[in-house]
C-alpha cells in the first residue's frame, strides 16, 4: 500500500496538471489591486542559468536514511529506491517519487490565456530548439511533446522531452529541453539547454 505522503502529494499535483502556469495570473490580476499570489510569492533576483550547462552534472545520487522510516514494506521501500535513483539518472526528465515534482498529465487541456498545455511547452521547448540550431548551426525542428515535468516555485524549471527531426525528412528522435519560467512573467522563460535524450544505464 503506497505511503499517505504519496496519496496527499497526488492530490496537490492535479491542481498543476490542470493549470500549468497557473501563477502566472498574478499579471492579469494585478489590476484589481494584486492576488494571493502576490503574497505568497516574492520575486528575488537570482542569476541565470548558463546555456547548455547542466545543473545535475558533477552531482552524485544519495539516499536519505530517512525515506526509509515512510515505508513499512521492504519490497515497496526497494521500489521506491530504484524509482528515485531512475529520477536522478534522467536528470530531472522522469518524475521523482515523493518529491513534489511530478509530471503534467493533462497537456491538452487549457493551461494559460487560451493556450493548452501542450501549445505552451511546444513554445517553450521551440526557444531551446532555437538556441541549439543557433549556437551549434544545427537544423533540429520539434516534431511532437511527449510529457512534461515541473519543478520549483516562482522560479521553476520544465524538463520538457518531444521528438524531434534533426534534418527534413530524417527519422524521429527523442530529444530534452529544460527552460526556466517566472510566475507573473516577471521574466521572459529562459533556455537552459537542448539536447538527444541520453540513454538511461539505470
Amino acid at each position: 500500500m503506497a505511503p499517505e505522503s504519496t496519496v496527499k502529494q497526488a492530490s496537490t499535483t492535479d491542481m498543476v496538471n490542470s493549470s500549468l502556469m497557473e501563477e502566472h495570473k498574478v499579471e492579469e490580476e494585478e489590476e484589481d489591486g494584486g492576488s494571493d499570489i502576490d503574497r505568497r510569492y516574492k520575486y528575488v533576483p537570482g542569476p541565470e542559468p548558463e546555456w547548455d550547462v547542466d545543473s545535475y552534472d558533477g552531482r552524485e545520487y544519495e539516499s536519505d536514511p530517512e525515506d526509509r522510516q515512510i515505508f513499512s514494506d521492504e519490497d515497496e521501500y526497494n521500489e521506491y529506491r530504484i524509482r528515485k535513483r531512475q529520477a536522478f539518472a534522467s536528470k530531472g526528465f522522469i518524475p521523482e517519487p515523493l518529491s513534489g515534482i511530478y509530471p503534467i498529465k493533462y497537456l491538452d487541456e487549457i493551461a494559460y490565456r487560451n493556450m493548452t498545455a501542450r501549445e505552451l511547452m511546444t513554445n517553450l521547448a521551440n526557444l531551446c530548439v532555437k538556441k541549439l540550431n543557433d549556437q551549434k548551426g544545427q537544423t533540429v525542428e520539434l516534431v511532437e511533446i511527449v510529457r512534461v515535468i515541473d519543478s520549483g516555485g516562482f522560479r521553476w524549471n520544465s524538463y520538457i522531452t518531444f521528438m524531434a527531426r534533426e534534418y527534413p525528412n530524417g527519422p524521429l528522435v527523442e530529444y530534452q529541453a529544460k527552460v526556466m519560467n517566472y510566475a507573473g512573467n516577471e521574466k521572459p522563460p529562459f533556455p537552459i539547454l537542448c539536447r538527444p535524450s541520453p540513454k538511461l544505464s539505470v
